[in-house]
């Protein structure tokens, strides 16, 4: 590598670390933490001070509303005063015309208040309601005599995480998004947006002798592999080298493939180099879908899931070592560094 080169890489490098450590950035991360609260602030109180009011015992208030982990939609609502208790309970889903309802169950909590939860799963492939994409909204039926009372389902009861999770909104079977809100009218909304083109790294095989990304491809890219074996590309972040490889497919998941990676062919020069992986063409604009993370529930994953670094025999005879990495946006990178023995 030339000194120029080398030393704009050095600068490049020494700009991104002083970016990521900047104040300002963390400041900004407060300013949004404090708008985020106020506006949650704002909400709950127009919710219990004009709306809840206004509604004349016509509705619950919603204390809690999440979908966990893609796929389960967890309610709690307080009845409103004069609701029928000791009734069977039902939580309707409404888009249009078409409703949908799931069993409820209703008790009362640790302040004998009387309330109504509910755990539905979602998403008809796998056994729970079949929600088509758009926007749901929610509310509850009781079967009370002469007729049953309809309550609407007020405020989003968005849970507040603090700890190293958060919720999981992508359905790890189906890919849909699931996100909950509130209309204008302050009643609990489900949106279900449908699945995005994704490839996700299920193992990073390594060997003596060689290693192999294990990769599955979800979304509309899936169907562009059916039929035909993908083909990924290694890209080299400082050259732009790009290396081509045919995958084969796994057996039993025609989702998943492997592809082997060629280390002879990634460590043409002495110096440390960067590469990426992905699928030409998938995403929709045509562009690249990069071969990264499988969905999490982790707020900080590069903290928490760190590869183990490991040395390879090349197949020119080259020792590599080879560390796995996920960008901020979760694509993986294997910074390969050519060396002359396997001893640490």
């Amino acid at each position: 590598m030339s000194a120029p080169r080398h030393a704009l890489r050095v600068i490049k490098k020494s700009a991104r670390i002083a970016l990521r450590r900047s104040p300002v950035l963390k400041v900004g991360a407060a300013v949004r933490d404090g708008v985020r609260s106020g506006v949650a602030t704002g909400r709950d109180t127009l919710v219990d001070s004009v709306l809840m009011p206004a509604a004349h015992g016509s509705a619950a208030r919603v204390r809690y509303a999440a979908v966990l982990d893609g796929h389960t939609l967890n309610l709690h609502a307080e009845l409103p005063a004069g609701a029928p208790e000791d009734v069977p309970v039902r939580l309707v889903l409404a888009q249009g015309t078409t409703e949908l309802r799931a069993e409820a169950r209703a008790h009362r909590d640790d302040a004998g208040r009387p309330c109504v939860s509910a755990t539905v799963l979602l998403g008809d492939t796998i056994g729970g309601l079949p929600l088509g994409t758009g926007r749901w909204t929610l509310a509850l039926e009781l079967d009370a005599a002469p007729s049953s009372v309809r309550l609407r389902l007020l405020g989003d009861g968005a849970p507040g995480f603090s700890g190293p999770t958060r919720a999981l909104a992508v359905c790890p079977h189906t890919g849909r998004r699931h996100h909950i809100g509130i209309t204008a009218s302050g009643q609990l909304r489900l949106t279900v947006a449908p699945a995005l083109s994704r490839a996700e790294v299920l193992r990073i095989e390594r060997s003596f002798t060689g290693a192999g990304l294990l990769f599955a491809v979800h979304g509309p890219a899936a169907d562009s592999t059916r039929g035909a074996r993908p083909v990924v590309e290694a890209v080299e972040q400082q050259r732009r080298r790009v290396l081509r490889r045919t995958a084969e497919p796994l057996p039993g998941d025609d989702s998943a493939w492997r592809v082997s990676v060629p280390l002879a062919e990634m460590t043409g020069t002495s110096g440390r180099q960067v590469w990426t992986f992905r699928l030409p063409g998938q995403n929709r604009r045509g562009r690249g879908l990069d071969l990264g993370r499988h969905d999490h529930d982790l707020r900080t994953p590069r903290k928490v899931l760190t590869p183990a670094a490991f040395t390879v025999r090349a197949a020119d005879g080259t020792f590599v070592r080879v560390k796995p990495q996920y960008t901020r946006r979760g694509a993986l990178q294997l910074v390969c560094t050519p060396r002359t023995s396997v001893t640490p």
